[in-house]
């Protein structure tokens, strides 16, 4: 996406209004008042940098944890904080349980385009994570990583995008076994630092880790990358008293500046403990190209 052509279109309706307002005979009537009034209550919790990306990772608990669907509510929310590519985990695809494609459902309601990368077959479909980006963002290339399963209870996937200006990469770690955990980091950042170690194009690694801080596996993960996210809880939705979900930057890629991170707890357009039991989290970042 062309951020200096955003913030131009940005630029325009501003100058229009400081016209309207050296014009203006008067202060604001009632009726304008409450019109900003309305407005302001309409503007997202997280204010953005416009020359930014805003990057959502995201366990969305198969979009049924706590309400029948939650399609709906996320993205939404995600709408409300303007989000420009998400990581997604735990996706139904046609099973028994969700008989239908639920990133492609989630992307419907975004107007945005999408990839999935399953993880394995389940109960009459598949099982994975996906990835879910505006249409304004040039896709490059695109593919699944394999994470199969050594000691641990089930195969794993991780899905990779790369966009014109970074790259993006998600996966949902094993749950039961911190050897398929830190097998899986390394298969993950082996790959993405053949293919793109010494470039001048960030790679962001996102995810639920289903491991704390000090854990072997995000451990694993600091020997080739810098945590971008801050160490606060993701999980349960209700307390967030486990940090579990992270973003990463790959070491030894492009330049880039990180403007915002955090794990977003409040909406105005829908209840986050309600729509998934983990807590979304976030970056906003500039990418300089050298």
């Amino acid at each position: 996406m062309n951020r200096i052509l955003k913030i131009s279109k940005l630029l325009v309706p501003l100058f229009l209004l400081s016209l309207t307002s050296c014009t203006s005979n008067s202060g604001n009537s009632g009726d304008e008042q409450k019109q900003l009034s309305s407005k302001a209550e309409k503007r997202a919790v997280y204010e953005r940098d416009e020359s930014s990306y805003r990057i959502v990772s995201y366990n969305v608990g198969t979009f049924s944890k706590y309400m029948t669907n939650s399609t709906s509510m996320v993205a939404d929310m995600m709408k409300e904080i303007e989000a420009d590519a998400m990581i997604l985990n735990e996706l139904d695809k046609n099973n028994n349980r969700h008989n239908t494609d639920q990133l492609a459902d989630f992307a419907s309601y975004m107007d945005w385009n999408f990839y999935y990368a399953p993880a394995m077959k389940w109960n009459g479909g598949e099982y994975g994570n996906g990835a879910a980006y505006s249409k304004e963002l040039k896709v490059l290339d695109k593919y699944v990583i394999a994470l199969p399963k050594v000691t641990g209870s089930e195969d794993r996937s991780c899905v990779v995008i790369e966009f014109e200006d970074f790259v993006l990469a998600g996966t949902h770690l094993e749950v039961a076994s911190e050897t398929d955990r830190v097998k899986g980091v390394q298969t993950i950042t082996e790959r993405l630092t053949e293919k793109y170690g010494g470039g001048t194009k960030p790679v962001f690694i996102c995810g639920d880790m289903n491991a704390e801080p000090s854990s072997e596996t995000i451990l694993e993960f600091e020997k080739d990358c810098k945590q971008l996210t801050p160490t606060k809880g993701t999980f349960p939705s209700s307390g967030g008293k486990n940090c579990i979900d992270f973003i990463f930057a790959l070491n030894n890629t492009g330049a880039y500046a990180v403007t915002a991170a955090d794990v977003l707890t409040s909406f105005k357009s829908g209840d986050v403990k309600k729509t998934s039991d983990h807590l979304p989290i976030y970056i906003d970042v500039t990418i300089t190209k050298e």
